[in-house]
């Protein structure tokens, strides 16, 4: 066997279930979106064979007294994009799913409220 390569053809594959899936992407939401798993409801769809993801979920804000005080995460379309970028690419990695698509709804605002110093 001097000077040859020899390649290995995959043996099986691993399956998701959808259910496994679901879990994933509602942990990986959260945190790119700051709110618990509990408040992300998700729903998956096949795409031409292709993994298309629909989050639901609120969004954590600062209270509005708050917005000119403290570090700014950007605005609400920023940060939806972003998440949106960060859920495909996670997911992704952690599934080895084909993303076709992210679509985020946000469903209402979660109020937070900055750490005290003490």
């Amino acid at each position: 066997m001097s000077g040859s390569i020899e390649t290995l053809a995959p043996r099986g594959r691993t399956r998701v279930t959808a259910r496994a899936m679901t879990r994933v992407v509602s942990a990986v939401a959260a945190e790119s979106l700051g709110v618990k798993p509990s408040q992300v409801s998700v729903d998956l769809a096949d795409t031409a064979g292709r993994l298309d993801l629909t989050v639901s979920t609120p969004l954590r804000v600062l209270p509005s007294d708050q917005v000119g005080t403290a570090p700014a995460d950007g605005a609400v379309l920023d940060r939806t994009e972003r998440a949106q970028h960060d859920i495909r690419d996670t997911v992704a990695t952690l599934t080895g799913a084909d993303i076709a698509g992210v679509t985020v709804r946000l469903t209402g605002g979660k109020i937070r409220w900055p750490k005290r110093a003490d």
